[in-house]
């Protein structure tokens, strides 16, 4: 039996994915037998076309992946070509400091040295010249002509002038021999001011040549219980300063566009060197606005009304700081004041200047007859550079005023600040105090 060749050609279909692939061929031989079948090679070749559509698919997961890169560079045996250097300007800077440089003695040559001079002398100041003793003659002759003189009377216990030449010698032998100077003033109480003034502080001066004599009248602000305040209409106390700067007026008026007169005293130096000049101004007010002093001032001791209008506010005088109203904010600012419905500021407080003593001959106190209550009066003083200190007091009540004429006077020294202050167990008590004397003149 010939050998027979059955070949197969199978043609797959893949219509959809995962559909099982079925081949039905069937062969049946009955009743033949055959030699071992040849077959010969055959090419099985499958096409799969796969479509995909509408594909979905999960939340894709990512995990966390470390990556890790090492690098290991190794140079080794590089050789390159000879190195070509550009032509190049070299500057070099050399700062030698030398120390400790010990050399020989130097050899200088002879050198000719011509200088020429020309002075010119001006303002020359010499001592006092001294003149060699002169002979002086003078001849005098003196005749005397038609002179006729009264009957010579000889002093005796009974004559009046007698005992009043021998009064006069034992009040010179009192006083040391103190010889009379004719600048005194008849006030045998100001002249013991006068002498006493010279030996204490070794200054002359005189009451006749200044020709000014001192009156300070202070009411005080309704006071309280906390302690010693000035008399002034302020209240409290004022807060001195050592420098130029009490600068500004104001009033709390809009109205108010008077002339207004200030006394103060400008200052320089400083501690015990203090100095005081007195000075006088007179400023033009401009309502609630603030206006400049001509001269700032470290004192102010008095201020008035100087126009023919009365003024109609309340007027401040101060160190330049901010105003409600024409008011000043800070209180300490304020340096004097004429409180509303007066011309006349009432401050008992004053300074002395450089050139002048003052001799306190007296003083008055009282309490208001508002309120009945009772007050102690302090006179302090404070001289350059130092602090207040009380040198007289006395004590006033309801209905019983003081009063007190000095024998002998307080002496003020020059350069010196003079206040009153008072104290009281009552609240809202107003008092008001004078103090008077006369200032001597430095000569």
């Amino acid at each position: 039996m010939s050998s027979r060749i059955l070949q197969e050609d199978t043609s797959l279909l893949l219509t959809e994915a995962n559909e099982p692939i079925v081949n039905d061929n069937y062969i049946s031989a009955d009743g033949f037998y055959s030699g071992s079948p040849t077959l010969q090679t055959t090419s099985l070749v499958q096409n799969h076309i796969l479509n995909g559509s509408s594909v979905t698919t999960d939340t894709t997961v990512i995990g966390n992946v470390n990556l890790t890169q090492k690098h290991s560079i190794t140079a080794n045996t590089i050789a390159t070509d000879v190195p070509t250097v550009a032509t190049t300007a070299i500057s070099e800077k050399n700062i030698l400091v030398a120390d400790n440089i010990i050399a020989a003695s130097p050899v200088v040559p002879s050198v000719g040295i011509v200088e020429d001079e020309k002075s010119a002398i001006r303002n020359v100041i010499t001592g006092s010249p001294l003149i060699g003793s002169s002979a002086i003659t003078q001849n005098h002759s003196l005749s005397g002509s038609s002179i006729t003189t009264g009957l010579p009377r000889l002093g005796t216990a009974d004559d009046p002038n007698y005992i009043l030449q021998q009064e006069i010698r034992e009040i010179e032998q009192m006083f040391g021999g103190w010889p009379r100077r004719n600048y005194e003033v008849p006030d045998g109480r100001l002249v013991q001011a006068e002498r006493e003034i010279e030996r204490t502080f070794g200054e002359k001066v005189s009451i006749d040549r200044k020709a000014k004599s001192l009156i300070k009248f202070g009411k005080s602000a309704p006071l309280s219980t906390s302690g010693l305040q000035t008399v002034w209409t302020v209240g409290g106390n004022e807060t001195y300063v050592s420098d130029n700067i009490i600068d500004s007026i104001s009033s709390s008026s809009a109205l108010d566009q008077q002339e207004v007169y200030i006394e103060g005293h400008t200052v320089s130096g400083v501690g015990t060197n203090q100095k005081f000049t007195f000075v006088t101004q007179v400023v033009t007010l401009n309502g609630q606005n603030r206006v400049a002093l001509t001269t700032p001032l470290a004192r102010v001791s008095q201020a008035y009304n100087n126009n023919g209008t009365s003024l109609v506010g309340r007027v401040c005088i101060d160190e330049n700081t901010a105003i409600t109203a024409g008011i000043p904010d800070d209180a300490t600012k304020i340096h004097i004041d004429i409180q509303q419905g007066l011309q006349q500021a009432f401050k008992a407080a004053t300074t002395f200047s450089d050139n002048d003593y003052y001799i306190l001959t007296g003083g008055f106190g009282s309490v208001s007859i508002k309120q009945a209550g009772a007050a102690d009066f302090y006179l302090e003083i404070k001289e350059a550079g130092k602090v207040f200190r009380q040198v007289a007091a006395v004590s006033a009540s309801s209905g019983s005023p003081w009063e007190i004429d000095l024998d002998p006077a307080v002496i003020i020294p020059k350069n010196c600040d003079v206040r009153v202050r008072v104290e009281t167990s009552t609240n809202n008590v107003i008092v008001f105090t004078v103090f008077k004397g006369y200032l001597a003149k430095v000569l």
